[in-house]
């Protein structure tokens, strides 16, 4: 009992660690079961309202000229996605203005060198950013929403070139930092943030996605969410930024492609890459990831944690309720509840996650809690079954008892049992010729011999009551031919009583052994007290079957059975009906038998 109680709270602190505690490597196999969903499930439809317009690496070769000097590049670009008639335009670029001027102070200072004069007008004029800014300022009169990024440092917003905002105003910006796990893998995205000052700011993705879709309210209520990847690299439409050019300037306007939808531009080729549930893939993938989801509501929902706790909880009471009375049992059905609750948290992915590791690390620890439990209340009990019943019974019947789930008759059961009671006529007289020394080793001799006899065939072996025997059948375990074996075992220590090495232990002592057979309901178990116990049985089925024995005398029989035996024995018995009669203790008449073929061995008189 004590180790019981001790193993269960155990089990509930570490069980409490488990949800409290977060440990880092149970946080992070958590991860990989998400990942491993996410594998398993595969690629699913991105939305067709999304399209990337990658920065890859043919482009990069492609521009042949430094990153700085792509302003008219973007200024096609610009130009031929208002053309088509694009909802929104995000860039997810860094821009920065220093460029041209690090140009202008170089000019300068070679002008001053070389003693020339350089005129402010031609200084105004170098620069590659003027078509860039101009093409967008017709981007936004044609319709086509500019949404820019800034860097989210420190609660504040970072642009890299505040002189855009002229054009995307303050409220078609939003932060484009992508966040990851403790194991740099990006699972989830905060749609929503708040500066050091109050100001709420939002995700780039959420601001390209509102132009298409409402946001939902939950969503500022729960900021942070678990991405639902469509698939891994290349999940969405992606064309390449030096094709896209190249079919504006040959006049197509891909209006088919592009046009009434989301086009994000990023880095597609050796940069900005993250590390996803399903491989690497840019980063303005997982932002269109998060469009994706904005646009039709189907971010990852997980199962809240309270909901996940009290389920869990409501499994563990069920299994202790098994587990008080069926402990196997009560570790088959955890690990049942252990593969149901891993079916639901593969087939009901994509529509809710259900966190597997925590659950199945409780069920798996509660599993092996009852298992220690029940392995250690299987041994203690049978280690206390085999003492006790070593000493009353076969081999083969304890292997039964043992084998057996039912421990009701140790603590008391009622069932109709034969009763058996051997006893020896002359032997007061014989153990008062005899030195206690020859009579105790008579008794040991004698009731080795009949108590391997009567556990060979099924029986108990009560006690010994001075030189009488007091032994039962049909206990502890239930014996459909209890009744016959009974009627063997009598049988056989008559045929022994008879036996040249009887008489010789009797030292030639003529000795008779008179034993009687009874069947009726009695009540067994273990009796006594904390100090001494004794699996016995008692009641009026015993005190009849002595009184019987005692009759052996008068009828000059070695063997008498009541009607109730003969009633069940199945073998053909010749029976010697002896009459009825009235015992002691008993208002009714008890018919009595004795074999007629022991009779005859016995020279009895016909009655």
């Amino acid at each position: 009992m004590r180790f019981g109680w001790l193993s269960w709270v155990c089990c509930f602190v570490l069980g409490l660690a488990l949800y409290v505690g977060n440990p880092k490597l149970v946080e992070d196999a958590e991860n990989r079961w998400l990942d491993t969903l996410f594998q398993r499930r595969g690629p699913a439809v991105a939305d067709s309202r999304i399209v990337i317009i990658g920065i890859d690496q043919e482009t990069m070769s492609w521009a042949a000229r430094p990153m700085f000097a792509w302003g008219p590049l973007y200024a096609e670009l610009a130009s031929g996605i208002a053309q088509a008639s694009a909802s929104v335009l995000l860039l997810d670029l860094i821009f920065s203005p220093t460029s041209e001027v690090v140009l202008r102070d170089h000019i300068r200072t070679v002008a001053a060198e070389l003693a020339e004069e350089v005129s402010p007008r031609l200084l105004r004029a170098i620069g590659f950013d003027k078509p860039f800014r101009a093409a967008l300022i017709e981007l936004v009169k044609s319709g086509t929403r500019l949404v820019l990024g800034f860097a989210w440092e420190h609660g504040q917003p970072v642009f890299s070139d505040p002189s855009l905002l002229h054009i995307a105003r303050r409220e078609n910006t939003g932060y484009y930092n992508i966040a990851t796990s403790r194991d740099g893998v990006t699972r989830s995205l905060e749609l929503f943030s708040t500066t050091n000052n109050g100001e709420r700011v939002s995700a780039v993705a959420v601001v390209a996605a509102s132009t298409l879709a409402t946001i939902s309210a939950n969503l500022a209520e729960n900021p942070m969410q678990q991405i639902n990847f469509r698939g891994p690299r290349n999940s969405f439409v992606v064309l390449s930024l030096k094709s896209v050019i190249e079919s504006f300037r040959a006049g197509e306007k891909l209006h088919e492609k592009i046009a009434g939808k989301i086009v994000l531009v990023g880095f597609t080729g050796i940069t900005d890459f993250k590390a996803t549930p399903y491989s690497f893939m840019p980063g303005v993938e997982v932002h269109a990831s998060v469009v994706d989801n904005l646009l039709n509501q189907r971010f990852i929902a997980r199962v809240e944690r309270k909901y996940e706790i009290l389920t869990i909880a409501a499994v563990v009471v069920l299994l202790l309720f098994f587990s008080l009375r069926f402990r196997v049992v009560s570790v088959i059905v955890g690990l049942l509840c252990a593969a149901v609750w891993v079916g639901v948290s593969l087939q009901g992915f994509d529509t809710y996650y259900l966190p597997a590791v925590r659950p199945l690390l409780l069920l798996l620890l509660f599993v092996i809690t009852t298992g220690l439990i029940a392995y250690r209340s299987i041994y203690v009990d049978r280690r206390r079954v085999r003492q006790i019943f070593s000493r009353y019974v076969s081999d083969s019947v304890l292997h039964q008892v043992l084998a057996s789930d039912d421990r009701d008759f140790m603590t008391g059961k009622r069932r109709r049992l034969c009763i058996m009671i051997a006893d020896i006529r002359g032997f007061t007289t014989f153990s008062e010729k005899r030195d206690a020394h020859e009579v105790v080793k008579f008794l040991n001799a004698y009731f080795s011999v009949i108590t391997e006899i009567v556990m060979r065939h099924g029986g108990v072996v009560d006690k010994f009551l001075g030189d009488g025997l007091l032994a039962f059948f049909n206990a502890p375990v239930e014996d459909a031919d209890y009744a016959d074996k009974a009627l063997n075992a009598a049988r056989e220590i008559d045929k022994y009583s008879k036996t040249p090495e009887f008489r010789q232990i009797s030292h030639g002592v003529d000795l008779k052994v008179g034993i009687a057979l009874h069947v009726g309901d009695s009540v067994f178990g273990n009796i006594g007290s904390r100090r001494k116990t004794e699996f016995t049985v008692i009641g009026d089925t015993v005190n009849t079957c002595s009184r019987m024995e005692s009759l052996n005398k008068e009828f000059n029989t070695s063997i008498i059975v009541s009607g109730q035996l003969t009633a069940l024995v199945r073998q053909q018995v010749d029976w010697h009906f002896l009459g009825r009669r009235s015992l002691r203790g008993r208002a009714a008449e008890i018919e009595l038998y004795s074999l007629f073929d022991q009779e005859k061995k016995d020279g009895q008189k016909d009655t």
